[in-house]
């Protein structure tokens, strides 16, 4: 077998994207890391997992000598920092300037911001060709942040593909900020009231300019705040007009805080930008959309998401 083509080959396959740190074992303890792939899970009881490091590899000598590793995975908006501990920065000496880091059991070093980290001592370490497999029995774990996983696929950075959904489902509103069980919320603290509500009838709650950008951290704070309420259906509102852009990096990440629930959202038209805005929606998870009977509201017309839908074959019932 051609290694060449073993390796194009392989690169077909789309993985996500880790960090492999560890400890120097001469006395320094200075950390060491790099990028890895290879990454599997091997056994929930007991804890292990496995990484394949390369016999040329710095980073295999230090976790053979040293017994232990953690693994940080990276998130969609994190590239720059795989590519800093892929050797992909010329010039640059310190791989771990610049972000945060937190230490575990091992005191191996993980990314504070990473989307799932594993801290780990080694427990089995085996032949694999030009690599050695390491089995890692799991000290430690957490995930810090909910968000899209940064992939590798055919030797370039990227992020998941969304496919459309099968169906959505449109119901009209009239856009007044509360009508009945609809609420409009800024943030966390208005959890109690939303709490207090739920308690007489059933809530929808959305979140107020949630695609603004300089509100991001805070909507996403506010739904982790309400996510999982009895009774209170959560939804994400444009107030302002928002670029396709702030609509996707709001949605890629709203959509999973609130599940199992489903994800309501509301669009303005926007001079047609809102059609762009759901289309957005829909690639990022959205099923449930609220749109208005008259377009002099502002807001996206259900008859208009109705045509988008079936132009994209997205199956729709007519919005009652």
């Amino acid at each position: 077998m051609d290694s060449a083509q073993l390796r194009q080959v392989l690169s077909q396959w789309p993985s996500g994207v880790a960090i492999v740190t560890t400890l120097a074992d001469d006395g320094s303890h200075r950390p060491h890391g790099m990028t890895a792939s290879s990454f599997s899970s091997v056994s929930l009881d007991p804890p292990l997992v496995s990484v394949c490091l390369g016999n040329h590899l710095p980073t295999r000598a230090m976790v053979a000598a040293s017994g232990v590793f953690a693994l940080s995975f990276l998130g969609k908006d994190q590239a720059e920092i795989g590519r800093r501990f892929a050797g992909q920065v010329p010039g640059l000496t310190d791989r771990f300037a610049g972000a945060d880091w937190v230490t575990g059991p091992t005191g191996c070093p993980m990314l504070a911001d990473a989307t799932g980290r594993l801290d780990c001592t080694v427990e089995h370490a085996y032949p694999g060709g030009d690599h050695t497999i390491f089995v890692g029995r799991v000290r430690e774990a957490a995930v810090d942040r909910v968000t899209a996983p940064l992939l590798f696929h055919s030797r370039s950075w990227g992020q998941l593909a969304d496919p459309l959904p099968d169906e959505i489902t449109i119901t009209v509103v009239d856009g007044a900020a509360r009508v009945g069980a609809e609420v409009s919320v800024r943030d966390p603290g208005d959890l109690p009231a939303v709490r207090d509500l739920a308690t007489a009838l059933p809530v929808r709650a959305y979140v107020a300019d949630a695609f603004a950008p300089d509100r991001e951290a805070l909507v996403l704070a506010t739904l982790d705040a309400l996510a999982g309420l009895p009774d209170v259906a959560l939804g994400c509102a444009e107030d302002t007009a928002a670029s396709p852009l702030q609509v996707r990096r709001v949605l890629q990440d709203a959509v999973v805080r609130v599940r199992p629930a489903a994800l309501h959202v509301r669009l303005r038209a926007h001079h047609g930008l809102g059609l762009v805005n759901a289309l957005v929606a829909m690639k990022s998870g959205v099923r449930r959309f609220d749109a208005v009977r008259d377009p002099a509201s502002g807001g996206l017309p259900a008859d208009d998401l109705l045509l988008l839908a079936r132009q994209l074959g997205v199956a729709c019932a007519e919005p009652a």
